[in-house]
């Protein structure tokens, strides 16, 4: 009975492993859930003769878009409150063109804010940008901004990239501020051979207060001495917006004083910006001895419309000519961005606005380039095409320094002239950095008698 029994157990045991096999080898074990396979779409298409057919697509996975944020930290209010609009709808143009650029691959979106011209609004701007994932950022625009901000861009790996700020002591190796302006060590070149060219032989200079100002004028007076021209005097004054209603008048007075008496060659050169460019122009023009003399102006004013409009008879009358770096007019890239912004803006770019565009196009190509807007990547990348000049733009080829700075400038010397009653602004006259030579274009050639 007990050898019966085994072998009956046996039998229904081998039965069993054979059932268990065939099921498993039908699918019917416990197996690790799988995704049923996608099916391809099929797509229908007409054929010449009225039929149909019908293929099927092979379907890829879809790559995913990377957005990649780009900051804008510019003056939309106060002192350079034109120039900040310009810059950032010259920015605009580039991001839209970047995103066409790059093929799908990122999508750039731009984050704007408002520094106000102030220095401490500047840095509280930069962190919020960079609170909001912008790890590279077009401006500040002035130098005291930049510098506001340089220590916080410096500590978190943000590329700070100014089109616009120009002073020498922001000419600093090794940090996070890049500018695609040249320093003012090359404008103040500038404008000493305007004034040599003007035969001026003795000048004063009424500054701002702060970096940019002091630089610039520290610089002027340097290069003045190389070619023979006296600065007389130079009188600094406080920028802060309470303040410059009433420094402005006094410091024109000391200055004043220091000349003693008009003569056609001697200068008044203005170290300003637009607010206090207006409450300068107002008292200089009222002076006795400043009203009867030739006018200079710097990039702080160039082209400024709020001038034009409110003192521009007086600049006219003073035969002004003033300096800022700018692309060769003839240059057909140059030429290009200018009909594409006038018919998108309904004006011309003025004064920073192709440096806002190429400062961000420059940084957007290499992220494209790069696949990443990793900060240390870019910064590297950045260095290494400022060295080459590989990148060439709206503003010419982009050499930079070793302090990151723009090299090999060239600069219109813009002027106001009167047309049919009413004050305007013309590009008087080109300066070639590199041979310190100025070529006075025809409707220039009246200021320069």
């Amino acid at each position: 009975m007990a050898s019966k029994t085994l072998y009956i157990g046996l039998a229904i045991a081998v039965v069993l492993i054979v059932v268990v096999a065939v099921l498993l080898s039908q699918g019917g074990g416990q197996t690790t859930p799988t995704q049923p396979p996608k099916q391809s779409p099929t797509v229908t298409t007409s054929t010449p003769g009225g039929g149909q057919t019908t293929s099927t697509q092979q379907t890829t996975p879809t790559q995913a878009v990377k957005t990649v944020y780009i900051g804008a930290a510019l003056p939309l209010t106060g002192g350079l409150q034109s120039y900040g609009v310009g810059v950032k709808n010259a920015v605009e143009m580039a991001v839209e063109d970047a995103n066409k650029m790059c093929g799908g691959k990122v999508k750039f979106e731009l984050l704007v804010e408002d520094t106000g011209t102030s220095p401490t609004q500047a840095l509280q701007k930069v962190q919020t940008l960079y609170s909001k994932g912008a790890r590279l950022i077009v401006g500040p625009m002035a130098s005291g901004e930049v510098s506001a901000s340089k220590s916080f861009a410096d500590q978190n790996h943000v590329i700070i990239f100014s089109p616009s700020s120009t002073s020498p002591l922001l000419a600093i190796p090794n940090d996070w501020v890049y500018r695609i302006v040249p320093t003012d060590f090359a404008q103040a070149a500038a404008i000493a051979a305007l004034m040599q060219k003007l035969g001026i032989k003795k000048a004063v200079i009424l500054y701002r207060n702060d970096a940019w100002g002091v630089g610039l004028k520290d610089a002027i007076t340097n290069e003045s001495k190389k070619l023979g021209i006296q600065i007389a005097a130079a009188e600094g004054y406080d920028p802060d917006p309470k303040a410059f209603p009433t420094a402005v008048p006094q410091a024109v007075n000391k200055l004043s004083s220091a000349l003693g008496q008009p003569s056609p060659d001697v200068a008044l050169i203005l170290v300003t910006y637009e607010d206090d460019g207006l409450v300068a122009v107002q008292s200089a023009a009222g002076d006795p001895v400043l009203g009867r003399i030739r006018w200079i102006g710097t990039d702080g004013i160039a082209y400024s419309d709020a001038l034009i409009k409110q003192v521009g008879k007086e600049m006219a009358a003073a035969k002004m000519l003033g300096t800022i770096a700018g692309p060769n007019p003839a240059d057909p890239k140059y030429q290009e961005f200018k009909q594409r912004y006038k018919a998108k803006y309904g004006k011309d770019p003025v004064a920073y606005d192709p440096y806002g565009y190429d400062a961000a196009m420059l940084l957007m190509q290499i992220v494209c380039q790069l696949g990443t807007e990793d900060p240390d990547k870019v910064r590297a990348t950045l260095e290494q095409w400022g060295r080459d000049g590989t990148y060439q733009g709206v503003t010419g080829r982009v050499y930079l320094d070793a302090a990151g700075d723009r090299a090999y400038p060239n600069y219109i010397i813009w002027g106001v002239v009167t047309e049919g009653g009413q004050p305007k602004y013309v590009d008087a006259a080109y300066y070639y950095g590199a041979d310190k030579k100025i070529e006075v274009y025809d409707a220039g050639k009246p200021l320069f008698q």
